[in-house]
């Protein structure tokens, strides 16, 4: 019998990512991964990117995203997937036909109930922050309840987001239940105890118990709790967890 082998992979800047993100390519090397809301290509895969996915689809390796989009935005990821699907950063979890696992959401649900007060107090009192700094604030939902909300600066400064994120984190309650994380171009304020992680650690308990390899792939430093979950690791190499773990001086012992 074939051991059975799972990916949980990140998407956005781990196995796609935009033009801005690389300056210089050769757009004739390029795979078309993503489209914007208009229909047009939005992300693209490297020859790297994209040997690496045909790698996993030669090695029978079961992939399963892992990924901050919303269904919507899902929708516009051209690649296929045909097993389970991690949505929402881990709020939701769609089974291969798109439904909702039922069990996680009725989970999801009632872990979300408790703090939509503080959710929506924090993001109340950094909106005027926000708005003089010229950043924005969304609230997004799942399940039929705001989950996240997402701060950005329409020029993606990191000096910005930066004070913007501190001044969120410092006004945060320890036992508030939520937590502040940065990607790329934004910041996030949502659940601590419902995530990627907690989502990829219920689809090994229930659906992959007798896994033989998992595998965790992500750029990002919020990704790590996910990442943990799985035997191995893998990360880009010009991903922001990469750039992190560089800049720091690691214990050799």
């Amino acid at each position: 019998m074939t051991s059975q082998i799972v990916a949980f992979a990140d998407l956005d800047d781990t196995v796609f990512q935009t033009l801005r993100k690389l300056p210089g390519a050769d757009s004739a090397r390029l795979t078309p991964a993503t489209v914007n809301t208009a229909g047009e290509p939005h992300s693209f895969m490297t020859p790297a990117q994209t040997a690496l996915l045909d790698l996993l689809a030669a090695g029978n390796v079961t992939v399963i995203p892992v990924t901050g989009r919303d269904p919507a935005a899902f929708a516009r990821v051209g690649l296929e997937f045909p097993s389970w699907r991690v949505l929402d950063h881990g709020l939701t979890i769609l089974d291969a036909a798109g439904e909702p696992e039922q069990t996680w959401a009725t989970r999801v649900r009632a872990e979300l109930e408790p703090l939509q007060a503080e959710l929506g107090r924090l993001t109340d009192w950094l909106r005027p922050q926000a708005a003089q700094a010229g950043a924005r604030l969304t609230v997004h939902h799942a399940h039929d309840l705001p989950f996240m909300t997402v701060l950005k600066h329409p020029e993606a400064s990191a000096e910005i987001l930066a004070d913007l994120q501190d001044a969120w984190t410092a006004a945060l309650p320890a036992e508030a239940g939520l937590t502040v994380i940065a990607n790329a171009n934004n910041v996030s304020l949502l659940p601590a105890g419902l995530g990627k992680a907690a989502a990829v650690r219920y689809l090994r308990q229930t659906y992959f118990p007798q896994a033989a390899l998992t595998l965790g792939l992500g750029d990002s430093v919020s990704d790590l709790g996910f990442m943990a979950e799985c035997d191995f690791a893998l990360t880009p190499t010009a991903g922001q967890l990469m750039r992190t773990l560089r800049s720091v001086t690691l214990p050799q012992r």
